[in-house]
């Protein structure tokens, strides 16, 4: 078992991986991810400045498509996923080695 929460929220996530997620979802095509990503306050409001002055950032839709696309290892810059990456291979490999 293993329990892992997104530092402060999910999309900081997004902010880690931030090269990764270039023109995805009409995100600015020249982003880069910010020196500590998750000490980022409203990390959902910095994806927000990268869209177009017209558009909104919408968990229910860019979130998925986000999570879809973003380059895990890219991600691990954020302490969070990076502990998530290493809980969920810990896992895999005792799951591979029950009953051996």
């Amino acid at each position: 078992m293993a329990v892992v929460l997104a530092k402060h929220e999910y999309e900081s996530w997004f902010l880690a991986a931030a090269e990764s997620l270039r023109g995805i979802r009409q995100l600015s095509a020249t982003m880069s991810a910010p020196a500590a990503p998750e000490d980022v306050a409203g990390a959902k409001e910095w994806i927000r400045r990268q869209m177009p002055a017209n558009r909104t950032y919408s968990e229910t839709l860019d979130q998925p498509a986000l999570t879809a696309r973003f380059d895990m290892d890219l991600a691990r810059r954020a302490d969070s996923f990076d502990k998530l990456y290493r809980d969920v291979e810990r896992l895999i490999h005792e799951l591979a080695n029950v009953g051996t």
